[in-house]
């Protein structure tokens, strides 16, 4: 029988470190939700670009582990983000342990989590592989307010950015400086 419960970052960096090699081995990140419009020069059309705030560091993570008895056999983090919007971060489940829903538990500990720290929405990034997992958690990836797409990173992996909302109206009242800066 598997339970969630409080993990350590020392507990959650190994797995990442050995499991997850495009993860920033911080326990927060400085990435936010919104994205930035920029007007392209050269292509004369506003591209999204990500935006980071290094505040978003200060905040205070919370790390989750899955466990079969003593053994841990997978994991996932948060923590809140200048704009109210709690991020999760880290997931993965050992393959082993797949298709038991340990990768969804994990999800609704963070999302419960956040809703506890009074976040507007939890955010992650999945990857198209990690999408139904997230979906099954109450993610999405489009929505009256977000419309984010499946990007490469540089692995050529496919990611995209998806959200679960608490307060649509909060999300919505985000101020338009955080969301857009048009540049022409």
């Amino acid at each position: 029988m598997s339970m969630i419960k409080k993990i350590s970052f020392k507990q959650i960096l190994e797995v990442w470190k050995k499991h997850m090699p495009n993860m920033s081995l911080e326990p927060t990140s400085a990435m936010n939700c919104m994205k930035v419009l920029e007007w392209d020069i050269e292509t004369e059309l506003y591209v999204q670009i990500d935006t980071y705030d290094l505040q978003n560091m200060e905040f205070t993570p919370t790390f989750w582990g899955a466990f079969d008895d003593d053994k841990l056999v997978g994991v996932n983090s948060g923590h809140m983000t200048v704009d109210r919007m709690y991020r999760s971060r880290g997931l993965f489940v050992f393959p082993e342990y797949r298709k038991k829903r340990l990768g969804q538990k994990l999800l609704l500990k963070t999302i419960s989590q956040g809703y506890h720290e009074k976040a507007i929405g939890v955010w992650s990034y999945p990857s198209l592989d990690a999408w139904m997992t997230y979906h099954h958690a109450g993610y999405y990836l489009r929505g009256r307010t977000f419309s984010f797409d499946w990007e490469l990173d540089d692995n050529g992996r496919s990611n995209a950015k998806a959200i679960r909302i608490f307060d649509t109206e909060a999300v919505n009242a985000i101020p338009t400086h955080l969301t857009q800066t048009l540049k022409k």
